[in-house]
């Protein structure tokens, strides 16, 4: 389905994320062009049967909650709906934005639509909590010491709620080693006064990137960089060329993006799993206050 097809669906899901049976509406409203491909058709049908169930407090989800991992990121990740609308400290990041070429692909777009709704109703976080659970007993998990779980590898935390609801999580499961990306800096900030009212702490368990590209201002950033929990800066460089993916990895393409950088910085290599010889930066203490790069693609 092409953008302009799937928008509705998409504002339906912005206006409506807690009335699942109007979503399910936008999506068969949808379906009524006869031009929608038979992968497409099939997906998106199985969305609109979801969101009826979830209408009813039935919550069985029709797509993966938590993904595996691939060669790129061989991590367990979590995925929601990105843009306008679901990520509230996004700026110019949305010219740009790599989670919307994943709505190429039928799956990959309802899994992101699915998420966000399972995360706007009790019985749908209680779907989260269980696939994530039954991920961790999985055998190849459970003879690990700590199990990688990237936190929104696409979308971001929509309300303070959405924050509540995942450090609970996390806390509960100290095993997982979870990490993201996040510019949804005032929602942050206002949970952290919460936990201070109520003398509570940040789970130990989750590393927080500061991701460019959003619309604070700078007393917000310092702010968002005072938390416990955030490790440093991630952030993606506007290059005179535009990068390809298979850039991140050269040596070259590396000492010209420090160089355009201007600063002290890691970079991104672009593979999350082999970055360093001992983990992945993104998620590590060791990289503490480090600007991490990439070059826009």
């Amino acid at each position: 389905m092409k953008r302009q097809q799937l928008q509705p669906i998409v504002d339906a899901l912005g206006a409506y994320s807690d009335q699942p049976a109007i979503v399910a509406a936008t999506i068969w409203k949808a379906l009524e062009c006869d031009t929608i491909k038979p992968g497409w058709r099939c997906n998106m049908m199985k969305l609109a049967l979801f969101c009826e169930q979830l209408a009813e407090d039935i919550s069985k989800p029709a797509f993966t909650i938590i993904a595996e991992g691939n060669s790129k990121l061989p991590f367990l990740s979590f995925s929601a709906m990105p843009g306008f609308g679901f990520c509230p400290g996004s700026g110019d990041c949305r010219d740009w934005c790599y989670s919307f070429s994943a709505w190429r692909y039928p799956a990959a777009f309802c899994r992101q639509a699915q998420n966000t709704l399972l995360l706007s109703s009790t019985a749908g976080r209680a779907s989260i909590t269980s696939a994530l659970n039954a991920q961790l007993r999985r055998p190849k998990y459970q003879k690990l010491d700590h199990v990688d779980f990237r936190l929104y590898v696409d979308g971001d935390f929509r309300s303070v709620d959405d924050i509540n609801f995942w450090m609970s999580l996390i806390g509960s499961n100290p095993k997982l080693a979870t990490y993201g990306y996040s510019k949804s800096f005032r929602e942050f900030l206002d949970y952290d006064k919460a936990l201070k009212l109520r003398g509570a702490t940040w789970p130990t368990n989750y590393v927080l990137n500061v991701s460019s590209g959003h619309r604070h201002n700078p007393g917000t950033v310092r702010a968002i960089e005072a938390l416990p929990v955030t490790r440093g800066r991630f952030v993606a460089v506007a290059m005179p060329k535009r990068a390809r993916s298979t850039d991140h990895g050269d040596r070259v393409h590396q000492k010209t993006l420090r160089d355009h950088y201007g600063a002290p910085a890691f970079t991104c290599p672009g593979s999350c799993g082999t970055c360093t010889p001992s983990g992945h930066a993104c998620g590590s203490k060791r990289f503490q206050n480090v600007d991490i790069i990439i070059a826009a693609h």
